[in-house]
Order: C-alpha cells, then structure tokens, then sequence
C-alpha cells in the first residue's frame, strides 16, 4: 500500500486506526452498523475505484464494512474457535 493513501475515515469510525489486524476488524464486524454506516462506508469505497487502488487493502476493507451487519456477524469465528 502506497503512503499516498490516506486512511479512510469509515474505517476510523468503527474503531480502526492504521496497522490494525484482520482479527481485529472481524471482531469489529461482528458489531451492529446501521443502514446509514453502511451507505457513507459505500460512498467512501466507490471513491477508491481507480485502478490506483487496485492493490489497496482499504477497498477490499470497506467493501466488506458496507455490507448488512446481519450478514457479518461470524467474521470472527474462526478467531473465537482458537481461545
């Protein structure tokens, strides 16, 4: 990932900050979103459709945040059947 990229604020407002884990962000999907949150994260990822974003892990990231929570809520599982 380029330094250029700035991190995206959708991720910062679900509780990321830069360098945080795939672990983390699936326990963060397990969370509730509202319709709304996954709207503006929608908006924040239709802005990194360049082919400069290509290798960008904040696109895959976001595209993922704006999904339903319903449909998310067992990204953790494989993290929870470790402990």
């Amino acid at each position: 990932m380029s330094s250029s990229q700035t991190f995206p604020r959708a991720l910062a407002d679900i509780g990321l900050s830069p360098g945080f884990t795939h672990e983390q962000f699936c326990y963060l999907m397990e969370l509730e979103r509202t319709d709304e949150t996954c709207q503006l994260v929608h908006q924040e990822w239709l802005g990194l459709q360049g082919e400069e974003y290509n290798n960008s892990p904040y696109r895959r990231y976001l595209s993922y945040v704006s999904i339903k929570s319903e449909f998310t809520r067992d990204m953790a599982y494989i993290y929870k059947k470790k402990t």
